[in-house]
């Protein structure tokens, strides 16, 4: 459960705790299970938190600092994350549908079997993010928006990116094996050397997209558009 004292100094907003930290340097942040929905703690410094199963529902976090914090099974959904530090935090089943996660940086972050659905105008918004090698590996990005977003040598595998916007996103090696790519935007998408193999990019938009030396074995190209794509190879 989430202690009380740092809680209480959380609630009072970023300055405050600031204080506390400052004034508590050797402990370790624990709202574990706490309700932080709604708060507004714009640039707190969340580094290394322990936020398991939190709330921070529609919570404004702009700028904040959540490096290396454990978010596992938290609930994002509408948080506000624009161009915050979550570099190597772990989000393994977090709920994040609705959370705008616009120029955040999550550098080698964890977000295996995250929901990022975009069900509603609101949706998961990764647009020009910083996600090189983050495991994003079965993650539900259903008409997420990741328009330039930095996936280099992230981790795809099996992700369901049903209709989402990943145009002229880096894709560079990154690993999308049984990927579902069904409808997605990858106009202008960088994808030279991504595994990409048994992947389903059916009706895909692929128009100006680099897939040079991606391994495209076995995957479903049936409908998409593929008008400009530069060197459509079968196999590394």
């Amino acid at each position: 459960m989430a202690k009380i004292e740092q809680l209480m100094a959380l609630k009072e907003g970023s300055k405050a705790w600031s204080r506390w930290r400052a004034e508590n340097p050797q402990i370790r942040p624990d709202f574990r299970e706490g309700d932080l929905s709604g708060m507004d703690i714009e640039g707190a410094d969340l580094q290394g938190a322990n936020l398991m199963g939190a709330t921070l529902r529609g919570t404004r976090l702009r700028g904040g600092d959540l490096g290396r914090a454990k978010l596992v099974g938290a609930d994002l959904r509408g948080a506000e994350l624009i161009g915050a530090v979550l570099s190597e935090a772990k989000f393994a089943g977090a709920d994040m549908e609705g959370a705008d996660l616009r120029e955040a940086k999550l550098v080698r972050a964890e977000l295996k079997g995250a929901d990022l659905r975009s069900l509603s105008m609101a949706g998961a918004d990764l647009s020009e993010a910083i996600l090189t090698g983050a495991d994003l590996s079965g993650a539900d990005l259903q008409g997420a928006r990741t328009r330039g977003a930095d996936l280099r040598m992230a981790k795809l595998a099996g992700a369901d990116l049903s209709g989402a916007d990943l145009s002229g996103s880096k894709l560079i090696r990154s690993k999308l094996s049984r990927a579902i790519l069904r409808g997605a935007c990858l106009t202008r998408a960088d994808l030279s050397g991504a595994d990409l193999e048994g992947a389903d990019l059916s009706g895909a938009d692929l128009t100006g997209a680099d897939i040079s030396r991606a391994n495209m074995k076995s995957a479903n190209l049936s409908d998409a558009v593929l008008e400009g794509v530069k060197r459509i190879e079968i196999g590394f």
